[in-house]
C-alpha cells in the first residue's frame, strides 16, 4: 500500500512539474540548424566549416514571452590527453563550456548558435540547457569526426 501511495504520489508531482514545463516551453532542442529547421541530435559531426553545419540550441516557447526568462546552457567536454597528462587531471576530468542569455519579452523562439572550435576533444560530450531554473535538456551526445561519419555511411550504403 506504502509503495502504491508513493507512486501515485510522484506521478502527481511529476505531471505537475510537466504542466508547469508545458506552460513555457514547447520544445527545447540540441542540433543542427537544418533549412530553417533543427534537428535534435544525440550524435554529431564534428564540422568546423559552419557554412557546412551549425549547431545550437533552440527554444520554441509556447507563446511570446510576458517577461525576460533566463537560458544557461553547460557543455561538459573530455579534456585532451595532453591537459590531463600535464596537470593534475585524471582520466575523467572534463572541460565545462556554460553560458546564458536572456529570452525577451515578445520572443516566441530562441536560437543560441554554439560554436566548435579547433582543439576541442572529440568523444561523449554531456549537454544540460536550463530555462527560468527548470532542467529540459540533460544528455549525452556523442561527437565523431567528419572521416568516421563518411566511413560509417559509405559502409551502410554497400
Amino acid at each position: 500500500m506504502k509503495r502504491l501511495a508513493l507512486a501515485l504520489l510522484l506521478g502527481v508531482l511529476s505531471c505537475r512539474e510537466a504542466s508547469d514545463h508545458d506552460a513555457l516551453v514547447e520544445r527545447a532542442a540540441f542540433g543542427v540548424f537544418f533549412g530553417g529547421q533543427i534537428q535534435d541530435r544525440t550524435e554529431l559531426v564534428f564540422e568546423l566549416d559552419e557554412s557546412k553545419q551549425r549547431t545550437g540550441i533552440r527554444i520554441d516557447f509556447r507563446a511570446p514571452l510576458s517577461r525576460p526568462v533566463a537560458v544557461a546552457w553547460e557543455i561538459a567536454r573530455p579534456m585532451s590527453d595532453k591537459v590531463s597528462r600535464a596537470g593534475d587531471a585524471g582520466p575523467d576530468q572534463q572541460v565545462v563550456e556554460v553560458g546564458q542569455v536572456r529570452a525577451r519579452v515578445g520572443e516566441k523562439r530562441l536560437d543560441v548558435p554554439i560554436s566548435l572550435r579547433r582543439g576541442q576533444v572529440l568523444g561523449t560530450w554531456h549537454v544540460r540547457v536550463t530555462v527560468d531554473d527548470r532542467r529540459l535538456i540533460d544528455r549525452d551526445v556523442l561527437v565523431i569526426a567528419a572521416r568516421e561519419f563518411r566511413e560509417r555511411e559509405a559502409d551502410a550504403g554497400h
